[in-house]
């Protein structure tokens, strides 16, 4: 017997159970286990996400904010793909997202998936703002423009429209200024049709955050004091996370640190474990031995030392693996750490294989999870950030899930 402490309890653990359903009814539309597995042995690169993983960076957010979680799920969900992401958070209690574009909110939306959606990208048409009613899209709105359009659709709609309003407290990117934000939002809540669901802001990750944070909370006294009632006030992304829990306020917008990866240096000496979700796996298509003096690659950008054996992969930096780890780069074969030698092609890479007993099809991990070739190491030998590795990666690569140890899902464009 599971008991609530009252109807408010109640209707929220009904809620949660119908959302928990709709996110089960997603993993279970998934092909069988043994045709995902058949269609990973067709596979030149793919990825594998454990979402054990996600689950257990969820928890460290929470326990080290106490707040509500609204991921911002940029890029695909930062190469981790969105669907199948929203669908597990959603089997977690999380309720809402935050999306960068309004094709992302579509592909929730078409993955049947029933949350909370909070759109970032502007939008500038009646047609756009029908499409934000039509899928239950909250918006982010900065501009009385957006909000008057908004309420007209939402009035000739019979709808109510949800915005939240960006407000910029120095970063200077976007957002309606910190001084005029009292203003906009009492004019927005006035608008018919109009519910103003958050205000959030971004904070610049320096020593200036500080002053960001007295304006943010001078505005929401300002607010309350307009007799103004906004349920969300949000200002901490994955850097707020770690370093300022003065700015944590009612929810905590996690982005890359979700997926296990930290967002800065400093932020991985804070002792906060976080755990890898992805790794990247390659097949080899061609398998050689080449003697002493052959050059490889354009430009001829390695020659053999020696008698070596090379493999051949069919993963280059149209796939997200970087450039930059030409020459540099490690995998893993059987075990073991190999060199990538040569140049990192569009669509090719080789390794070598000497010492090994792998062959044409043997897989390659390229990035693990853990070691001298997981993410954070592979972006510490390219000399770029672990943000840059993910929003590279391409959408196309097909995606398997795991939880549990077990497979449970897979998102590839050839299904579609």
């Amino acid at each position: 017997m599971i008991l609530v402490a009252s109807l408010g309890d109640a209707m929220l653990f009904t809620f949660s159970i119908q959302r928990d359903n709709m996110s089960n009814s997603f993993f279970a539309r998934q092909p069988s286990t043994g045709e995902i597995l058949e269609m990973i042995d067709g596979y030149s690169v793919w990825m594998e996400i454990d979402l054990d993983a996600i689950g257990f960076n969820l928890r460290t957010v929470r326990d080290l904010t106490g707040a509500d979680v609204v991921p911002c799920l940029k890029k695909g969900a930062y190469a981790h793909g969105l669907p199948a992401t929203v669908a597990y958070l959603l089997t977690q209690g999380v309720q809402k997202f935050l999306v960068a574009k309004m094709l992302e909110a579509r592909q929730i939306r078409g993955a049947c998936l029933d949350c909370g959606i909070i759109n970032m990208e502007p939008i500038f048409t009646k047609k756009q703002c029908a499409e934000v009613l039509d899928n239950d899209v909250t918006q982010v709105a900065y501009h009385k423009k957006t909000g008057l359009m908004l309420s007209e659709a939402a009035e000739k709609k019979s709808k109510t429209a949800k915005i939240w309003v960006k407000v910029d407290t120095g970063l200077g990117r976007v957002g309606v200024d910190y001084e005029q934000a009292a203003e906009l939002i009492e004019y927005l809540s006035s608008l018919q049709g109009i519910e103003i669901d958050g205000v959030f802001s971004t904070l610049l990750e320096d020593e200036k955050d500080t002053i960001q944070i007295v304006r943010f909370n001078e505005l929401r006294e300002k607010v309350f004091n307009r007799r103004i009632r906004i349920p969300t006030w949000s200002m901490a992304s994955s850097h707020g996370i770690f370093f300022r829990p003065d700015a944590h306020f009612d929810a905590v917008r996690p982005g890359l640190m979700l997926f296990g990866l930290y967002p800065t240096p400093e932020s991985r000496k804070t002792g906060v474990e976080l755990k890898q979700a992805m790794c990247l796996k390659s097949r080899l298509e061609h398998v050689k031995w080449v003697e002493k003096g052959t050059p490889l690659t354009y430009g001829a950008s390695f020659v053999a030392p020696r008698r070596i054996k090379v493999g051949t992969m069919h993963m280059g930096y149209s796939d997200g693996y970087p450039r930059q780890l030409s020459r540099r780069g490690l995998v893993k074969v059987e075990e073991k750490i190999r060199p990538i030698i040569g140049g990192i092609s569009i669509n090719h890479s080789l390794v070598d294989l000497t010492g090994t007993n792998a062959e044409i099809g043997s897989v390659v991990e390229a990035i693990s999870r853990e070691g001298k070739n997981s993410a954070h190491n592979l972006c510490d030998i390219a000399g770029i950030e672990p943000y840059q590795l993910m929003v590279w990666t391409n959408p196309l690569i097909p995606r398997v899930y795991y939880r549990d140890g077990l497979i449970v899902a897979v998102d590839d464009p050839q299904l579609y």
